[in-house]
C-alpha cells in the first residue's frame, strides 16, 4: 500500500474527526502550516491550551490557536519573529 506523503507514518486523524467541526493537526503538521520550528509550535499550542491527546498522539486545534493569536497580538509578533522563510 502506498503511504501518503502528508501522513508520514502518523495516524489518520480524519477518520476520528469526520463531521466534528474541528481542524486538528499533529505538532509536525502545525509547525509546517505556521512555518515555525517544531518546539515553537508545541509551546504555542500549549500556551493557547489547544492540545488534546488522541490515542497517544498529541494534536492541536488550529481554530483555538488562531483565536489565541487574534486575542494576544504580542504572541503573534513572537510567532512572526521565528517564522521560517
Amino acid at each position: 500500500m502506498k503511504e501518503d506523503k502528508r501522513n508520514r507514518g502518523f495516524p489518520n486523524l480524519d477518520k476520528y474527526l469526520k463531521d466534528r467541526g474541528r481542524k486538528l493537526v499533529n505538532y509536525e503538521e502545525g509547525s509546517e502550516i505556521y512555518g515555525i520550528p517544531y518546539y515553537s509550535f508545541v509551546r504555542l499550542a500549549k500556551e493557547a491550551e489547544a492540545t488534546f491527546t488522541l490515542r497517544k498522539t498529541a494534536v492541536a486545534d488550529i481554530d483555538v490557536i488562531e483565536k489565541y493569536l487574534d486575542e494576544h497580538p504580542e504572541v503573534a509578533v513572537r510567532v512572526a519573529s521565528v517564522r521560517r522563510v
